[in-house]
Parts: C-alpha cells; structure tokens; sequence
C-alpha cells in the first residue's frame, strides 16, 4: 500500500512539474493570445529549388468573448448583491468595467488580433519575397464572421506596405463556407455528445463568490464562463485578473477540461472515429483545386481566414507530428488565436517550367510558422536533429492524404455499424414461419477484436460455457463482467477456454448471479474497437480495448470507497483454477476445454490459459469458491487498469501476448492499433451511397464476417496440436530483420456454412484467406484426416459434408498461393476415396455413412448413421458430397490428377440418386425405393435443418442437370415463383440461399434482382433482432456482403458469380469497380450494364474480373428490363459439360 502511495504521489508531482511550465494565460487553452514569435533558422531548401506558390489558412485573430448575450448572463449572476461575498462583490465590480469596454463588440476582432494578422503577414513576406514582389495573383478567402473579415483585411494591410503595394483580392462570400469554415452533419451530431467531465468540483470555487451557492442558477456553467472571461482578457489588454478566483489545481482542471473537449470534437481522439478529418476534406479539395491552379502559373498566394476548428480539424487530416492520436493535444499551442497552417510550394527552374506537374513540386507545411513533418512520409531531406526533414513531393502528399481520407472514411464505417445486431430475438419475416429454438437469435456479440483475432473481448450477461447460450443477450438487464471469448459465433455451440473479469464497488460478490449488476444500453457504447458501459451500482465506467490476444481495461470510479476486482474461469465441469501472483501482480488461471458433439465431454488436451495484470500494486487480494480477487482504496476519479491476455499453450504465452501486444498502459494507443486493423479490413472494399442507412448495415455484416476462424497460435507461432495430442507445434517462416517469424494457425472452421460465402468471400478479399485455409492442411498433418467441421481443436463430424475440401478446392482452382496445394489434395483424396478404421471414425474421422455412398451413389434411409451428432439427414448428406465430389474433382483437374477428376465427376451426378420421381428430393431405401414423401414444407428426419422444399435445390454445381430432373426449364421457374410467392424460403438456412439466384440459369435475371433486394431489405435488419437466424459464424453476413455488393457465388468452387443486384452508387473491391447510376430501393432492376465501356449482357461475373482491374457500371430502373441478360447465351455456364 506504501509502494502505491508512492507511485501516486510521484505521478501527481510529474503532472504538477509539467503544469507548471504553463502560465495562467497559457491555460486559457484556445484564448491563448498568439505567442511572441522568436526568429529561428529554417531547414535549407533543396538545392535549386524557389518557392512559387503560397497555400494559407489562419485562424481569426485575438477577440471580445462571441457574444454580448454571454456578458449579460454572468453579470446577471452577480446583480442579488445581497448574495455575494466580499470576493463576489469585487468581481462583480471588475465585470462591469469589462462590460463598459466590451458592450457591442462581442465577438469582433480586439486591436492585438488585428496586429498579430499584420505582423504574420509582415513576416511571410519578408520570409518570401519571390512571392509577394512578383506581379502573380494572391486571393484572399474569409468566413462571413466579422473577426474572421477585419483578420483578412489586416494580414492584407502587413502585405500592402510602402515596399510592396501589393494588392489582394479579397472575398467574404457565404458560398465558401461549404470548405472554409463546414461542419457536417454527422460532425454536430457527434459534438453534440461530447461533455468530458471535470475532475474537481465546483463547490470552493462558488462558496467563495456567493454566500448561499445553492442560489445560483448554473454553477458549473458561471465558473466555466468566468475562466473564459479570465482567458479573454490577454487578447483585448485590459489589466484585470480574473485568474486569481482559481486555484492553480482548478485551472489545471479547466484547461484540460477544454483540451480534451476540443481533441475529441475536433481533434485526431479515436472517440470520434475520423469524423473530424471527414469534415476536413472540402477545405482539403479547395487547398488541392488552388494548389492545381498555381502549378499552371500566374498565382503566387491563396489566403483563407477562418477558426479555430476547422484549422485543428485541417491538421487533424493532416496528422502532423506535433498532433497526437493517443493523448490530449495542447490547445495553447496547436489552435490560439491567429494560429495559421502555411503550406509553401517549391519548384526547381532549371529543371521544370510552367505548368508543372505535381511530381515537379515539392512543399513544407508551417504550422504557426514553425517546420512540421508530417507523420508518414517520405522527405525530401534531413532535419537538423537528424530525423527525417521537411519538403515533400508534392505528389507523395497528395497521396498521403488521399489515404487519410480513405482511412477516416473507414473509421465512419467502424463508428456507424452497429454490433448489436444479431444479440437478440429475430423479428425478420421468414423466422416467424421457420425458426425455432436457439435458430431464433442470431447468437452473435458486441465483441471488441482483431479481426480473425483469438479472443473476442466480450461484455458478460449470461455466465458458464452452455450450448446454445451466447456470453451476451441485448434483452438480459444485468451484466455479469467482461469476458475473454472463444464463443462460436453466430451458433448453437459453446464458448471454450474463456475467463470473466468483473468490477464491483463495496462488497465482495463471488457467484456471477450475485455480481449481477443493472445497465442502461443508453450508456453503452460498443464498437470494433471499443466498448464502454456505465454501471450505476458500482459507481463506476468501464472500458474495454483488445487485440488479438490481449486486451485493456479501465476503469473509472465515481466515488471514493473500496473497489474489487474479480476474475473466474466459465468452466463447466469444475475443472481450472485461479491463482493470486504478487510478483507478477496478477491474477491468473487455467481452463481446461473439454469436446462437444463426436467425443461429447472428453478432455480437449488442452486449456485455456490467462492472466490479468495490474497497473499498480495489489491491496489487497484472495481466492474463494474459483474466484480470484484483488481490492483497492480509489478516490472519486480514480481509474483502475489492467492488461489481459490468454493462450492456448501455457503461461509463458500469456505474458509473451501481452508483452508482443500491448507492452505499455496506453490505452488510446492500444485502440488505436485495434482501429488500424479494422480500417485495412473495411478499406478492403469501399462502398459510397447517399444512404448512409444502408452503408452501416453493409459494414456491419463485413464486422460480423471478421469474427471467424480465429487464430490459435500464440504470438510465438505455438499452439497444441490438432487433435488431442500434447505436441506442441510452431511453424518458422524464416526471419525479417533478425526477428523469426511464424505462420499463425487458426480454428474454428464452422464449415457446413461459411463454405458458401464467407470463405468466398474471404477469397476475394482477405489477404490471409490462404494461410486461414493451410491450417486444415495442418490439421490432417498432424491428426491424419482432413476434419470436416474443426472445433476446439478437434474433429467434430458436425453437422454434415465435407467442405473442408470444397474449401481448399476452391483455393486451389482460384490460384492456390501460400497454401501447399499437393498436401492439400492429398487430404482432400483421402477423405473422397477412403474409409476410416471404427476407432478413427468413432473419433469422428472421415466422411459420415461413407461407406454407404460408395456403395449406392446415396445413403440410403437404412443408414441412420449413428456415429455422428446429426443423425439421418441421408438425403442432405448425399447432395452435399455430390457437391464435394464436383470440388475435388476441379481441384484434381488443376493439379493433372486426370484419372481422380474422371472419378469425382461421376460421383458428382450423385444427386440424382435422391432426387425422385417428383422432381424433389426424396428418401430412398438401399434396395431403391424411394419413400414418396409428399411433405415439402415440414421438417423430416432425411434433411438437414429445413424441409424438402429448401434442399432440393441444392445442386450448386448442376443447376442445369436439377432443371431437367424437375421437368424442364417452365417447372424449374414455377417451383421457384412458389417459393417465394408461397412464403417457402427461409433465408435462415443455409442451404436456401443459393436459391434467389437460381433465376439466371433459366433467363429471367430480372426475379432474382427482386428477391435479392427484398432479402436484403426484409431479412437484414440494422436492429439488435436483425438477423434471420444464427449467423453461423459470418455466412449470413457474408451472403448480406456479397448480395449487397451486386453477386453471389452460387457454385463456390467455379470462377463464376451471379449477378443479383447493386444495392450502392459505387463500390470498390480492390481494383476492380461497380457503379450503379440511379439505384434505389426501388430501383433495384437492372435495365443495362457495360464493361470497360462496352456493353455486357451476361448475368453472371467471373473471377478474373472480379480480381482484376475493371470498371462495371449499371443502369438502374423501377421497372424490370426483360431482355437484359436473358438470352442462353448470357447465363452462367454449364459446370458439368
């Protein structure tokens, strides 16, 4: 306890010494007036090079408070004489003196602000004079703001004098306000919300003014304003010290108060998710468009005058050196008033002329004419401190900050998605008719991740590791901690591994019942990248950032008492335990997992390992009943944090992922890192919309389809080896700068769904999509059998099929890198044309009911295969091999294996055999008699989840061939007009969503463009109930990805994609882009389309263009066009010719 009395007291000294170096004036923050300016040595230019361009944004100079308004209602404060102390009744003295001055000037320009206007303008000519004695154009551009007009007319005035005359042509026109001075829409929504507390209270500061505090009106706001008062009186040179009504900690309190208000509403604070540099950008394209101008000639200067906001807003877009993303930016020194960003143009005459190109340029930014860097990019030269200098090719920065567009625009996507979505009850159309059950959520969670990371930081509502029952239910009341989450998202499974960390204020409470603790979803707060709650009860906000492995959490107390904090493991078998480390400061433990579905309740062979460190030493501390604690004596404001990590390999890996991933307690710095994964991941594919609706629904199906598979190797590149063995396993790849490095592994494929979009998906944008797919390579190195549906580090025999081979056959047919495709036929081979001995089988090895599909081309009804967690289902299982057969065979046919791809083919007309007479597919014994079921709309034990109206259709891969087998081309159409005219569809289950899609084949494009977008429209709704079902580990939301997109791989393991409909105004995947002029809700019918220009009449995509450099654009209509895509020769290709 001493050592931490220590630590606090030598942390309240280093705030004070740093503070101290701040006079009071430098604490007015923004009212700082602009500092005496010391005459310093710039960086030499470049060699050869002259300035000839100046680009200027300044900030209106020192100025009265905005308003008389705000005068009248402080001195009104004062005017109950009665109530005022002998200190109150001088101040109220001292404001009414400042109210003779002040009386009609309210926000206009004070005389020091037009002289600081002057004097920069006198230096900047003087510092470049090939600027201001040519006979080239300056323009000078104002706000309609008076302060900012008189600033522009003065900064012209320290230009004009006797040497120069120069004149400038001056505007104030309302039409520039769209750049020189525009907040939008989303950027006041989000100010509106921003009221960073203080840490100290009111109470000395008003007792000391007024006899009866509880009289006065709004305290808070009078001492607020006061201080402003104060601040104002450095920039209108009154002698009147308001600052000695402060104490100097109350000052402290206000100036960073108002700093961090102004960071997070305008500022780089990750809190606002690039709002502010989006807001930037139209005066960013003004400074760009002028810029083009004077490389043409003929314009030696563009002057803007405006405020403090959009400056900062400006740099923020900017990100100079001097700008901070993790802390609190210093307003006194980033934004006082006359504060200016200069950005100065330099070309080389001996080897350029007008016009020049931006290649031909470089620049140097000034900020408040000092040499700033900007944060990543390459200079042109070396700064006198040795690091990198000043001038940049122009054309780099345009680039650069082209991507910190790109970048915030990302950040909007991360701010606006919701992760709610899926935690509650459907209240979509088709799971009133369909679901039941756990099908009824869509079992995701407001997770905060790495994308594909190991853990999923998770809020707590429900405890234990149960099947069917998710860590957090949006209609649960009362939140149990936050949990490190190996959860199967979006399924009817169980977490593994997982621990809980939970925060409570006054007493002890073990059991995760008794912890149980009400929240408000209004005081939520949940991205990506972050999630806040506050908990009433406990008096206190807790926060929580993470990384793939590791995470942080503070938290914030609101009163002075005792503090816990308690950590247990979700283990249902009474297994683990926890443990207290004083060395290591920590709490820590272990979580064996155990196997469900094939080996249901076996040991797993390995554990869950964590640990929870502390950032300042243990009061106090204990183990009770599995539940470890540590407490600690807080004050109010006090914030508590701790870094936490888990392993799937031991302690060592624990700390190790700590240390690799968050080796420091910055806890902005860490959510930055986290958001600089989410923004390469959303960058990925870009869309544009005016309805801003549509595209958080979009990015929030991308967020959901990063959940899984998720790593499982440590940092190190360990982890335990698939399939119980106690082999440790780590892959090396060779060394980047001394350092090793290794392949990370990853589990938890949930492949019975997200074969049909998620790893498509992942194929046409996810770099690692490969390197996920090695690791079932891995898997049957190390186990002996590709498993079919690897979970807990385990075969499974879930669910049904074997697509972990229609997924690697994929891989291969679309280019196969960083994946050893040979090891991967040979896996995929051996579960085609081998059976397993009954131990391996048992173990859940090798296809279910193999040995009867090689014997009669189906599994007959006689088959229940009793070895596997879904029984029956023959006739499901026997479609989806066919389907597997066709993907192996493709895979054989790229890799030369002639007489396997012969094989393969054959036993991928399988389909057949369980399609009956009625053209549906039907039950049928081993000696061929079919079971002539009539029931298409009722769940039957042959198939899968669904009825037979939802899995007939599924022959992915002959579409053609089913056509026939149903009776033709009209039968085909009319079966799919019933089954949407009908209700029959259920979009929440899997196999059915090809389905919509199936219209191309038979020319009619135009039904499929209807259903698609009603699907999206009615089945995807941005609402914590929005999902149709499970989202079965991120194939919903993939299928909402790649329809909302336009297509939809209907045969996963062909180059061809379906083309539904374009739900944006333009999207980007990649280099490749799709435009859809005039699209709408209802105009979602395709009415023409070219490619590169020419005409495209075909219905479906391919690979090769979707991966390439292209431009698709489309003309949308509410009326469908017949003709467009109709012909045979326009729809998708014949698989099986």
């Amino acid at each position: 306890m001493r050592k931490q009395a220590k630590l606090i007291l030598l942390l309240f000294c280093l705030t004070l010494t740093a503070f101290a170096q701040k006079s009071s004036e430098q604490m007015g923050a923004i009212y700082y007036v602009y500092p005496e300016y010391k005459v310093g040595r710039f960086t030499p230019v470049p060699d050869g090079f002259v300035p000839f361009y100046m680009s200027h944004y300044g900030r209106h100079g020192s100025r009265w408070l905005t308003s008389d308004a705000r005068y009248e209602w402080i001195i009104e404060q004062f005017s109950d004489e009665d109530n005022l102390t002998k200190a109150g009744k001088e101040t109220a003295k001292m404001l009414q003196i400042v109210w003779q001055q002040a009386r009609g000037n309210g926000g206009k320009l004070s005389p020091i602000g037009a002289r600081q206007h002057e004097e920069i303008a006198r230096r900047m000519a003087l510092r470049f004079p090939e600027l201001f004695s040519s006979e080239n154009e300056i323009e000078a551009f104002s706000s309609v703001s008076d302060r900012c007009v008189k600033s522009m007319q003065a900064f012209c005035r320290g230009l004009d004098d006797d040497q120069r005359k120069r004149k400038v042509e001056q505007h104030a026109d309302s039409a520039d306000m769209t750049w020189i001075a525009y907040k939008s829409p989303e950027l006041e929504a989000w100010q509106k919300t921003v009221h960073p507390p203080r840490r100290l209270g009111k109470e000395r500061f008003i007792s000391a003014l007024f006899k009866d505090p509880s009289r006065v009106q709004d305290a808070e706001k009078l001492m607020t304003e006061l201080h402003a008062v104060a601040s104002d009186m450095q920039d209108v040179g009154l002698k009147l010290d308001f600052y000695q009504l402060f104490t100097k900690e109350e000052l402290r309190d206000i100036y960073e108060q108002n700093n961090l208000r102004m960071w997070l509403s305008n500022g780089q604070a990750p809190d606002n998710y690039g709002v502010t540099q989006r807001s930037a950008v139209s005066l960013w394209h003004n400074i760009k468009a002028q810029a083009e101008r004077a490389l043409q000639g003929n314009l030696a200067a563009t002057l803007r005058f405006g405020h403090d906001t959009p400056l900062y807003r400006l740099l923020a877009l900017l990100g100079p050196d001097n700008l901070s993303d993790e802390q609190t930016d210093e307003m006194d020194e980033v934004i006082p008033m006359a504060a200016n960003l200069q950005i100065v143009f330099y070309y080389n005459p001996d080897k350029a002329r007008m016009p020049l190109n931006p290649q031909q340029v470089i620049v140097k930014f000034m900020h408040n004419e000092r040499e700033i860097r900007l944060f990543k990019v390459r200079s042109l030269d070396v700064g006198p401190d040795g690091k990198t200098g000043y001038y940049y090719r122009w054309d780099h920065v345009l680039a650069y900050v082209e991507k910190r567009i790109a970048n915030a625009e990302a950040q909007g996507h991360m701010a606006i998605l919701n992760t709610f979505v899926g935690t509650d009850y459907a209240v979509t159309p088709a799971m009133s008719r369909y679901g039941k059950g756990s099908e009824k959520h869509g079992q995701t969670l407001p997770a905060v991740l790495e994308p594909n990371g190991m853990t999923f930081w998770t809020p707590q509502t429900r405890d234990g590791e149960q099947k069917c029952v998710a860590p957090y239910y949006y209609r649960d009341e009362k939140l149990q901690g936050f949990r490190g989450s190996h959860w199967l998202v979006g399924g009817c499974t169980q977490d593994y591994g997982s621990f809980t960390v939970m925060p409570l204020m006054d007493s002890l409470r073990l059991k995760p019942a008794d912890r149980a603790t009400r929240f408000s979803h209004t005081d939520e707060v949940s991205h990506p990248d972050y999630y806040a709650v506050s908990l009433p009860d406990e008096h206190l906000k807790a926060e929580m950032t993470g990384m793939s492995h590791a995470a942080m959490l503070r938290f914030t107390y609101q009163k002075a008492g005792k503090a816990y904090i308690v950590v247990n493991t979700n283990n249902g078998y009474g297994e683990g335990f926890v443990a207290v480390d004083t060395a290591r400061n920590c709490l820590y433990g272990c979580n064996p997992v155990h196997r469900i579905y094939q080996g249901w309740g076996e040991k797993a062979g390995f554990s869950g390992w964590f640990a929870v460190v502390f950032q300042v030493p243990l009061q106090d501390y204990g183990v009770k009943d599995g539940v470890a604690w540590a407490a600690f004596d807080v004050s109010k404001g006090d914030e508590i944090m701790v870094k936490t990590a888990c392993s799937f390999v031991d302690m060592q890996g624990v700390f190790n992922n700590i240390l690799q991933e968050i080796p420091h307690w910055e806890f902005n710095d860490t959510r930055a890192r986290t958001v600089d994964r989410w923004k390469a991941k959303l960058n990925r594919v870009r869309v544009f919309s005016k309805d801003k609706a549509a595209i958080a629904k979009f990015y929030g199906a991308l967020y959901r389809a990063a959940f899984l598979p998720r790593a499982f190797s440590d940092k190190d590149g360990r982890y335990p080896s698939f399939a119980g063995s106690s082999r440790i396993v780590q892959h090396s790849m060779g060394n980047l700068g001394g350092k090793p490095l290794y392949r990370r592994a990853y589990m938890d494929f949930s492949m019975w769904d997200i074969y049909r979009a998620l790893l498509p998906l992942n194929q046409l944008i996810e770099p690692a999509a490969n390197g996920m797919l090695q690791s079932l390579v891995d898997m049957y190195d190390e186990g002996g059998w590709l498993p079919v549906f690897p979970c807990w580090n385990s075969y499974t025999s879930a669910m049904i099929g074997d697509h972990a081979s229609a997924a690697l056959a994929e891989a291969i047919v679309k280019g196969g890198r960083n994946i050893d495709k040979e090891k991967a036929y040979e896996a995929m081979r051996k579960n085609a044309f081998e059976l397993p001995d009954a131990e391996a089988y048992r173990e859940g090895k090798g296809r279910r009911a193999m040995q009867s599909y090689l014997k009669y081309g189906y599994i007959p009804l006689n088959d229940t295969v009793p070895e596997a967690f879904h029984s029956h289902e023959q006739v499901s299982r026997t479609l989806e091999y066919a389907y597997d057969d066709y993907a192996v065979a493709q895979a054989a046919k790229a890799l030369g294996k002639t007489e396997d791809y012969q094989l393969l083919m054959a036993r991928a007309r399988n389909w057949r055999n369980v399609i009956g007479p009625a053209g549906w597919a039907d039950g049928r014994w081993a000696n061929g008699k079919w079971l002539k079921n009539r029931d298409l709309t009722t769940r039957v034990k042959f198939i899968t989840e669904g009825t037979v109206a939802h899995y007939t259709w599924y022959v992915p891969h002959d579409v053609y061939g089913l056509m026939g087998a149903m009776g033709g081309k009209k039968v085909f159409t009319d079966r799919l007009d019933r089954m949407f005219r009908d209700s029959l569809y259920w979009h929440g289950n899997e196999p059915c969503q090809q389905i919509p899609y199936l219209y191309a084949y038979v020319g009619q494009p135009w039904k499929t463009q209807q259903a698609v977008r009603a699907i999206l429209d009615n089945e995807y709704l941005d609402v914590p109930g929005g999902l149709s079902g499970n989202d079965d580990a991120g194939q919903m939301s993939a299928w909402y990805v790649l329809s909302a997109l336009g297509f939809y791989p209907v045969c996963p393991v062909s180059p061809y994609y379906v083309i539904g409909t374009p739900t944006f105004d333009e999207a980007r995947i990649g280099r490749f882009t799709i435009k859809a002029n005039g699209v709408s809700p209802k105009n979602c019918y395709i009415q023409s389309a070219t490619y590169n220009g020419k005409p495209y009449t075909r219905n479906y995509l391919t690979h090769e263009m979707l991966t390439g450099d292209g431009l698709l654009e489309f003309t949308m209509g509410a009326s469908p066009n017949m003709d467009w895509g109709s012909k045979p020769e326009d729809c998708p290709p014949d698989l099986m010719k």
